[in-house]
């Protein structure tokens, strides 16, 4: 639904350089556009920055990756067993992570 939404209502503001420069760089820390910045802000929703999350998506890209091949690999025995379990302790230390730098438990 939110793809589907119009804002028709434009608001602009002043600000001086310093906020400005605060504005900007809380934005650009929160990975959302200037709209979705204002809309969680406004609303109260969390506003979360988690610190090289870059990283952690492509770890959590690569695991998945590893998970594909070796249940795509259509051998069954000990090693594969081994690469599976191997994926699956990376993928809960990588969600425990995410968890953790999103303030969860």
């Amino acid at each position: 639904m939110i793809g589907n939404r119009t804002r028709p209502f434009a608001y602009t503001f002043r600000a001086t350089d310093k906020e400005r420069q605060i504005i900007d760089e809380k934005i650009k820390q929160s990975g959302l556009t200037m709209t979705e910045f204002i809309i969680r802000a406004i609303k109260d929703k969390p506003i979360t920055v988690i610190e090289n999350a870059g990283e952690i998506l492509t770890e959590l890209k690569r695991q998945g990756n590893n998970l594909n091949q070796a249940v795509r690999n259509n051998y069954y025995g000990i090693e594969t067993e081994r690469e599976l379990n191997d994926c699956i302790g990376e993928l809960k230390n990588l969600y425990r992570k995410n968890s953790i730098a999103m303030g969860g438990a």
